[in-house]
Formats: C-alpha cells, sequence, structure tokens
C-alpha cells in the first residue's frame, strides 16, 4: 500500500488516512478478511462458520431479533463486516444507496438538508442501520432497476464497527421470504429504529414544541427569545415544513 500510495503520488492528508484505516481494520479484523478465507468452503461448512461468526452481531440489530433462523442463516451468509474511521463520510445526500449497514460499534451523524439553507441533524447509534431506502426499492411493485437515492449525508462521529448487507443480497432476500417483510411488527421495528423516520419525528417535533410556545406565550417572548426576526421563525417553520415524510413499502 506505501508503494503504491507514493507510486500515484498521494497527497500527504490522503495517505494520512489510508494508513489510520489500516490500523483500525487490522486492530478489528485482525488484518484477516475473513469473508474471503471461507468463500470457496463448501456451502455448508461456509454457512456454519459465518453464522458462528456474525450471528450474535446480527441479533443486536432490533430490525432483525424476530426474524426466523432459515432467514437469519441467508442473512448471515451474505453480509460482511466493514469498517470505517472517524470523521469518513458513508454516503452523501443524493448518493444512490448501495447498501444497508448496521451499526455494531461508534456513532454516526446523519444531516438531511431541508430549505433555505436548514440542515435537520440526528445521531445513530449501535443497533441503528442507515440505507433503510433499499428494503422500499426491494419490496416496491413494479420492481425498478435503478438504485434509490440516499435522503441524507451520514458521517462518522468516532470509529465505527458494522455489517453491510448489498442491494442485490437484501433483493434476495426479501423476495424469497416477503411473507416476513410485510409483517406489521416488523414495520413498526423498521420505523421507530429508521433514522429516516426517527429525523422525520424529531422535525415535526419541534415544529409542534415551537407552534405550541408561540401560542401560550406569544405575547411574552422577547425581542431576544424571538431571533430578533419573526422573518426568521417563520423560516424555521417553512423548513421544517419541508421535511419530506419518509415512505416504505407497507403504506
Amino acid at each position: 500500500m506505501e508503494w503504491w500510495m507514493k507510486r500515484r503520488q498521494l497527497p500527504s492528508r490522503l495517505r494520512q488516512r489510508v494508513r489510520h484505516y489500516e490500523r483500525q481494520k487490522w486492530t478489528t479484523l485482525g488484518g484477516e478478511d475473513e469473508m474471503e478465507l471461507v468463500k470457496d468452503l463448501p456451502e455448508g461448512l461456509r454457512r456454519d462458520i459465518k453464522r458462528y461468526l456474525c450471528l450474535d452481531l446480527i441479533k443486536k440489530v432490533p430490525l432483525f431479533q424476530h426474524l426466523d433462523d432459515l432467514i437469519l442463516d441467508n442473512i448471515c451468509d451474505r453480509v460482511r463486516p466493514l469498517v470505517f474511521s472517524k470523521d469518513e463520510k458513508i454516503i452523501r445526500e443524493g448518493d444512490p444507496v448501495q447498501r444497508m449497514i448496521f451499526i455494531v460499534r461508534g456513532r454516526i451523524r446523519r444531516s438531511q438538508s431541508l430549505s433555505k439553507g436548514m440542515v435537520a441533524t440526528s445521531m445513530i447509534e449501535p443497533g441503528g442501520f442507515l440505507g433503510d431506502e433499499l428494503l422500499s426499492w426491494c419490496l416496491r411493485r413494479p420492481f425498478m432497476d435503478r438504485l434509490p437515492a440516499s435522503s441524507a449525508t451520514f458521517a462518522c462521529v468516532e470509529s465505527i464497527e458494522a455489517f453491510g448487507l448489498d442491494a442485490n443480497h437484501l433483493r434476495y432476500i426479501t423476495d424469497h421470504f416477503r411473507y416476513k417483510f410485510a409483517n406489521e411488527r416488523l414495520k413498526r421495528t423498521a420505523r421507530y429504529y429508521s433514522s429516516n423516520w426517527r429525523t422525520w419525528a424529531a422535525v415535526n417535533i419541534q415544529l409542534a414544541w415551537r407552534r405550541y410556545r408561540t401560542r401560550t406565550r406569544g405575547p411574552m417572548i422577547s425581542v431576544t427569545e424571538n431571533g430578533n426576526s419573526s422573518d426568521r421563525r417563520l423560516l424555521q417553520y417553512a423548513a421544517m415544513f419541508m421535511s419530506i415524510r419518509p415512505h416504505d413499502h407497507l403504506e
């Protein structure tokens, strides 16, 4: 890697980021790509090894806790471990969503553009996930080949350990076990832990609180508390109203 970076004349800042990532990957994975090591083993043996390696982590994800063993086995066989460095952007708003990512360790900041330069932010904790646009994409009928766009930018607040389920693998699982993904309990769980739904809910709670405070304390609010401008408050309201309500496949 050092030889390649020197040959390609990467700037020092990029070299430092590569070295930091390699150190973190070594610490987390022991320097080995476990999925690469087992990929050529017989299917049954590979499945059992990946179940041993991944099942406990997968069960930490609330979205997967109530799935049956057959579905969990198929998920274990298709996920792969991921490592991200602090301050790295996992995906940018508008980029195609290529995988769902399930957080095992670390926190991620979600930033979504609203309007008039306003940005809604929230944190994703361990057990949360991102890329839930793919779930709706997989279950939409008629199916569309084009990947959905990310509704927000996701950046690592600290070093992240996670595992990912690529779009084609998620589609395979949802196609073969569609009955389970039409389950009302799973729908509620997915909404509760979805970063998109949580941000939408947070924005609307803020809006409701501001409207309540204005209605009940309006005459007593000082100029300073009012941000020196009623127009500014109205812009904030408008920006919040522009926060798009997420859609899922069961609506």
